[in-house]
Order: C-alpha cells, then sequence, then structure tokens
C-alpha cells in the first residue's frame, strides 16, 4: 500500500458518499460509488487499487453482502468497512468485514478506523519468521498460492486466477522482486519460447478462501 491510501465510499445516498468523500480528501485519495455495480466497477479499475472500502449494508440492487462476497470471490486487495443504521445482529458474526460502523458516523471515526487498517498485518497471512510484505497483497498471494502447486506461464496465471494479464504481470514482478518466485524458459511445440513461473519454497502458510492452505518449508540460500 502507498503513503496515501485509496479509499472508496459506497452507498446509495449520493449526497451522503459525496460529503464522506469531502471530509477525507486531504488525507487520503477518495473514490465514491452509488450502488454495489458502480463498486465493483471502481474496485476492477487497473489504474488503481483501493485500500479500505466503507460499504453501506442495506442498498438496492446488489446489498452490502453482495459486495462483501464478491470482494472475497475476486481477491480484491482492500479492508471493508460495513456501513449500517442499525446495531449488528446474529447473522453478521459469519461475514467477512474487518470493521462495523453505526450511522452516523463523524470523519474522526473515519479516519481512525482508516488508521487502525492500516497498521494491521495482512489478513489470512500466517508467516513463522516474519512478515512478507509483498504477500499482504490478496492477488500477489493468489498468484504465489497458484504457483506453489504448479509452474504456469503468465497468460496460463491469468487463466488460473481470472486476474488481467497486466495484473498478473505486476504480480509476478512483485514476486521476483522478493524472491519468492523463479522463471525458466520453456519452448512450445511449435518452436516458440517463453518463460514459465514456480514459487520458491519458503516456511510459510497461505490461506485462499475456498481452497487448503499451502505450506512448504523455505531453504535459505548459503552465501557464496
Amino acid at each position: 500500500m502507498g503513503e496515501r491510501p485509496t479509499v472508496l465510499f459506497v452507498d446509495d445516498e449520493p449526497a451522503l458518499v459525496d460529503g464522506r468523500a469531502a471530509q477525507l480528501a486531504d488525507e487520503y485519495d477518495t473514490r465514491t460509488a452509488y450502488d454495489g455495480e458502480a463498486a465493483l466497477e471502481v474496485l476492477d479499475d487497473e489504474d488503481g487499487e483501493v485500500d479500505v472500502v466503507f460499504l453501506d449494508r442495506r442498498m438496492p440492487g446488489r446489498p452490502g453482502e453482495a459486495v462483501l462476497e464478491a470482494i472475497g470471490e475476486r481477491g480484491y486487495g482492500c479492508r471493508v468497512v460495513m456501513l449500517t443504521g442499525v446495531e449488528p445482529d446474529a447473522d453478521v458474526v459469519e461475514m467477512g468485514f474487518d470493521e462495523y460502523l453505526v450511522k452516523p458516523v463523524e470523519a474522526d471515526d473515519l479516519r481512525a478506523v482508516v488508521e487502525r487498517l492500516q497498521a494491521r498485518s495482512p489478513a489470512g497471512l500466517d508467516v513463522d519468521d516474519g512478515v512478507l510484505d509483498v504477500l499482504g497483497d490478496p492477488k500477489t498471494r493468489h498468484c504465489w498460492y497458484v504457483l506453489a502447486r504448479e509452474s504456469h506461464s503468465a497468460r496460463e496465471l491469468a487463466d488460473a486466477t481470472g486476474y488481467s494479464l497486466p495484473t498478473v504481470y505486476r504480480r509476478l514482478n512483485a514476486l521476483r522482486q522478493a524472491d519468492l518466485i523463479a522463471s525458466q524458459i520453456a519452448i512450445d511445440p511449435g518452436g516458440d519460447h517463453y518463460e514459465t513461473f514456480a514459487a520458491v519454497p519458503t516456511r510459510i502458510e497461505i490461506e485462499i478462501p475456498g481452497e487448503d492452505p499451502v505450506a512448504v518449508e523455505r531453504h535459505e540460500t548459503e552465501p557464496a
């Protein structure tokens, strides 16, 4: 995440959304969406990723719960703060949000939540020898998870994860810089050369929703 987090406000009341965004615009890059579909379009935008989403729970069309589910399924690298006009009840216990705020909320409440979420360690990441920052991004972690099971070309990895090629290339670059993947040149039946990638073993367990955890042992390289 960058020094200036990107915050998305989602609510079916445009004036409310615009007001919240204006209140935090001096400190954060703010974006707005007035329904669930628009929120997912913003999150799909390849020009920049969202760090924190303030998501209204009760919206016509695609409600907050459905947006939250889509965020988890698609592996967006963001924290989610659910907003509602009522106190939370028993049905929210299993929902995968990071924070829950009851309206009305003040600007100071919003700032405090963003700061708190930015300070947390990455969700779903269990590292036994220190936090690997590069795996704090769920999309990067998902790519590494797939490569820990089987080597792939960039296009094959895009097909396996459902991410676009530009997204995959950015994650491969981050993983390569962190020495978490290795690559080799392969030759297809037509004689063309292409690059394949595989995860470098590491002492780490990673979790992807709906999949079994992958845990492998890293063998440290001896100094030359």
